[in-house]
């Protein structure tokens, strides 16, 4: 996945790079955005919405007896973790800007350390329902209530990413 990242941003790259050739006009500093750098803004969104409704769909299933909640559940779980690990990725490229890593600690105040706590939850959510083989069945109460844990890790994780990209 990043490799496919990499290589579409140099062939967005040079493609820029021949237009301001030709034009003389600087559209890579308009282009900016698509850059590795802040490739992460654009990504985390994916994670967060889907390890929320993961939880969600867990919960109305739980409340409403419907037994495709928990499939559905499962697989937006896959594919959040899955998103996770790419914004937890994308985050350590981004970090070379704010610069904030480089002292995680008190974990509770730095936006990476929150993040990177939440998908290890995740992951290990995702593998326990697995290893159970509970991917469409109901969930046990501890597994519900580390998930919502695990989401409001996320969304203050969340919370102290909008204060370093100045969006509060």
């Amino acid at each position: 996945m990043f490799y496919l990242m990499a290589l579409l941003h140099c062939k967005f790259r040079n493609s820029l790079q021949n237009l301001e050739k030709q034009s003389k006009i600087s559209l890579w500093k308009e282009a900016e955005m698509f850059s590795l750098d802040y490739i992460h803004n654009q990504v985390i969104h994916f994670p967060i919405a889907l390890l929320s409704t993961s939880a969600l769909f867990d919960l109305l299933g739980v409340f409403s007896g419907h037994k495709k909640l928990y499939s559905a559940a499962w697989y937006t779980l896959l594919l959040g973790t899955i998103a996770a690990i790419v914004a937890v990725l994308t985050g350590f490229i981004a970090d070379r800007i704010y610069g904030h890593m480089s002292a995680p600690f008190p974990i509770i105040e730095t936006h990476g350390s929150m993040q990177i706590s939440a998908s290890v939850i995740f992951f290990a959510l995702l593998i326990w329902r697995h290893v159970n083989r509970q991917a469409t069945a109901k969930p046990p109460l501890i597994y519900l209530i580390v998930s919502v844990l695990a989401v409001l890790v996320l969304f203050y994780g969340a919370h102290l990413g909008a204060g370093l990209a100045d969006r509060y």
